[in-house]
């Protein structure tokens, strides 16, 4: 991401957070006639409020019981993201056609909530993908399930990753690909939350995502690997005739920018230091979909990733869109493959719309 988008991305956020709690209590307040709107100022700013402190603390709590508090704030928030939407609508729709105040404030209110029971329910359960990519040199073709982002924690405990382990297996995959942000809250039931990976039955690899970092790397990678669990880093592993790359996250060069930003090294400076071959089948693990020029330098067949979510919501998926040259799906840069997977779990709103929860099969086949 450049400096300019990552501006961008910040003020887009503040700006919707200060209009919406600024016109959301005004315009309900006209519909519904109400002469004085301190309350739903209030409700809407303290809303907001508590959802920047469930933010700023989602990754340092230590305590599950956190997690109803986060529900309820970042439901609200998302609840408010819609409100925002549909009045917005409202307005351009009204400007043609004239309808009756109060009927509106009550279908905009019902249309809001409805939308967020959805998209809070869409959020709950997982789908699976499927792709089928030619890759050169590829002795045998091979069956790998992609599973990304699946921020077990405040919304997902094991009983979700087990669901996702028994679908896996019945699938029987070749390979396992983790690429990054299994949890998202520091807890101290992460051996809990993390022990169904045990139960896989296919050689499982894994690389950090900013989330892993951010919550307390050292212990995330003890307890993988405690789970049978490979963790790679920055290297090389050759398994079923392909070189398994991993990269732990970082930015593409060291002119690109990253909010997220959890290590100094960067993508162009790593590559050259591993000793990737021409002549087997080089398969690539980043948690996020930046770098692929520099992937795409030194040989590698195909890339797999996360991070974006796809925007999970509308309207942010519009906005990851103009972000992320790589949103989701495949993708193709020359002459190396990109997936983007929308991820197994949902972040900050336990909600989703216009995305879904994915697991990917992927099959790579012979060019």
């Amino acid at each position: 991401m450049s400096l300019f988008s990552m501006i961008l991305h910040l003020l887009v956020d503040l700006l919707i957070i200060v209009a919406a709690n600024i016109y959301i209590p005004k315009r309900l307040g006209h519909l519904f006639g109400l002469k004085r709107k301190r309350f739903l100022y209030l409700i809407f700013i303290g809303g907001t409020i508590s959802f920047l402190i469930t933010l700023f603390s989602l990754t340092a709590t230590s305590h599950l019981s956190f997690g109803l508090y986060y529900l309820v704030s970042s439901s609200f928030i998302g609840f408010m993201l819609y409100l925002l939407v549909l009045l917005i609508c409202f307005e351009i729709i009204n400007f043609f056609f004239k309808f009756q105040k109060i009927y509106s404030g009550v279908v905009i209110l019902s249309l809001a909530l409805v939308i967020s029971v959805y998209s809070i329910w869409h959020s709950r359960s997982f789908e699976i993908s499927r792709i089928e990519i030619p890759i050169k040199s590829l002795q045998n073709e091979l069956n790998i399930m992609h599973l990304s982002d699946i921020h077990l924690g405040f919304q997902r405990g094991a009983d979700y990753l087990e669901s996702i382990v028994t679908e896996t297996n019945s699938l029987k995959p070749d390979l396992v690909l983790i690429p990054g942000d299994i949890i998202d809250s520091r807890s101290e039931k992460i051996k809990e939350l993390l022990s169904p990976l045990a139960n896989l039955e296919s050689p499982t690899f894994f690389t950090y995502g900013n989330h892993d970092y951010y919550v307390g790397l050292d212990k995330v990678i003890t307890t993988l690997e405690e789970n049978n669990v490979i963790v790679i880093q920055n290297e090389i592993v050759i398994t079923n005739g392909i070189q398994l790359i991993g990269l732990n996250y970082m930015n593409a060069d060291s002119l690109t920018h990253d909010v997220h930003q959890v290590n100094d090294k960067t993508i162009a400076e790593v590559l050259p230091t591993l000793d990737i071959s021409p002549d087997l089948p080089a398969i690539l693990m980043h948690h996020s979909p930046v770098g692929v020029e520099y992937m795409n330098q030194h040989n590698v067949d195909f890339v797999i990733t996360g991070h974006t979510h796809a925007g999970q919501v509308f309207p942010a998926t519009l906005l990851t869109e103009l972000l992320f040259p790589y949103n989701k799906g495949l993708h193709k840069y020359k002459d190396t493959y990109i997936y983007i997977s929308q991820g197994a779990g949902a972040f900050v709103l336990p909600m989703r719309l216009g995305t879904i929860n994915e697991i990917t099969l992927i099959r790579l086949t012979k060019n």
